[in-house]
């Protein structure tokens, strides 16, 4: 029981990692002045 209730933290903190690194691209790619779209 106790081995489940750390994968399911793991994953939890796989997918939060995940999420804030796709966030952090998109910021880049979209937003940021020095980005690939540097013309808004």
């Amino acid at each position: 029981m106790q081995q489940k209730k750390q994968n399911t933290g793991l994953g939890k903190l796989v997918f939060a990692a995940t999420a804030v690194a796709m966030v952090y691209f998109f910021w880049w790619l979209l937003i940021f002045d020095h980005g690939v779209i540097s013309i808004h």
